[in-house]
């Protein structure tokens, strides 16, 4: 590995030209609201995002090509209050190769080789479709997809973040235990979605992508043995009333869900906490963005009203009436906040 990098830092000589400390530090944000500074998300989506290509992890079969140990991994390391040592550890371990062979990288992408084209190009294209940034506007609400490195000014956004040192975003929350960062920068996650006051919303943005993954609430081995996998009609079904079992819980004698009471609700309460010490166990979600303030307040008033299901209307005008102490409109069917939240475009 060592040869190898001697190699392409004498080999890779083109010229990045002036460094713009201030641009280098755009932050773009990803659907969910995980933010990048933009040269970092250029290289988290044409480079693999963890998963194939210029990943510490992968297997030689999903490298498509890339050498061994030119990793390139520069995501988030953490979304939450706890520390992930390891997670930044290998982000600073990736930020110092990237840098160590920045010349290079500049010179594969100017080129147009990298990323690859061909089959492995439509290949490993296929595997990534779906890591994408956006870049946010002055008013913090407008958002533009992040040009490509297909596009002069997505190389030129590299470019810069080359020549300034490559900076990273390592974090979304201070660290818990109150320990400096290991390499990057601690900025906020963006809320870009409006949460409605309903289950099937809370379900479909907040449950499903945040806590049924396979390392937290799924139905192979839950935390808590709670199982937050599944439709939306399952999960209310077997939370509604249901006692905690997570051994750190149990003895709170708190279900996981009381219609008409949010403060007798697990649910809400562990979301709710601002650290974990306020809670039995941990605060949740563990990983992922913590739910907004809109967030909490409609999973607040949802309960509040009853925790209603689809197809139960005994909800609706409790519903109606709280949607706007949350910020929620409905237009064409579908919620929208009367006071976004802006999402910086710097730390």
């Amino acid at each position: 590995m060592r040869r190898l990098l001697i190699l392409l830092v004498l080999t890779g000589c083109t010229d990045l030209g002036p460094k713009d400390e201030d641009a280098s530090l755009e932050v773009v944000y990803d659907p969910q609201g995980v933010p990048a500074f933009a040269g970092q998300a250029l290289m988290i989506q044409s480079c693999g995002a963890g998963a194939f290509c210029h990943a510490e992890a992968d297997a030689s079969e999903r490298r498509y090509g890339a050498p061994a140990g030119l990793d390139f991994d520069l995501r988030v390391a953490s979304t939450g209050a706890d520390p992930e040592v390891e997670a930044a550890e290998r982000l600073e371990r990736d930020q110092l190769r990237t840098i160590a062979v920045r010349h290079h990288v500049w010179e594969q992408v100017h080129a147009g080789a990298m990323p690859p084209g061909g089959a492995a190009g439509e290949a490993y294209a296929g595997e990534t479709a779906h890591v994408r940034f956006e870049r946010v506007a002055a008013d913090g609400v407008s958002f533009t997809p992040l040009p490509g490195l297909e596009t002069e000014e997505g190389r030129e956004l590299l470019r810069v973040w080359l020549a300034s040192g490559a900076p990273v975003v390592e974090r979304t929350e201070p660290r818990g235990d109150g320990e400096p960062n290991v390499t990057g920068f601690t900025v906020a996650p963006c809320a870009r979605t409006c949460v409605d006051l309903t289950w099937e919303s809370i379900h479909a943005e907040i449950l499903a992508p945040s806590c049924a993954s396979s390392s937290c609430h799924d139905a192979q081995e839950p935390e808590g043995a709670l199982d937050l996998s599944g439709g939306p009609d399952a999960v209310l079904q077997r939370i509604t009333g249901a006692p905690a079992e997570g051994a750190l819980c149990v003895a709170s004698g708190t279900p996981i869900l009381t219609p008409g009471s949010p403060e007798r609700s697990l649910l809400y309460v562990k979301m709710a906490a601002t650290s974990s010490s306020e809670v039995c166990g941990n605060r949740m979600p563990q990983a992922g963005n913590p739910p907004s303030e809109q967030a909490l307040c409609a999973i607040e008033a949802w309960i509040r009203c009853g925790a209603c299901g689809a197809g139960d209307a005994s909800c609706d005008d409790c519903i109606d009436e709280a949607r706007a102490s949350c910020g929620v409109t409905i237009e064409a069917g579908e919620p929208r906040c009367t006071a976004p939240s802006a999402c910086p475009n710097r730390p």
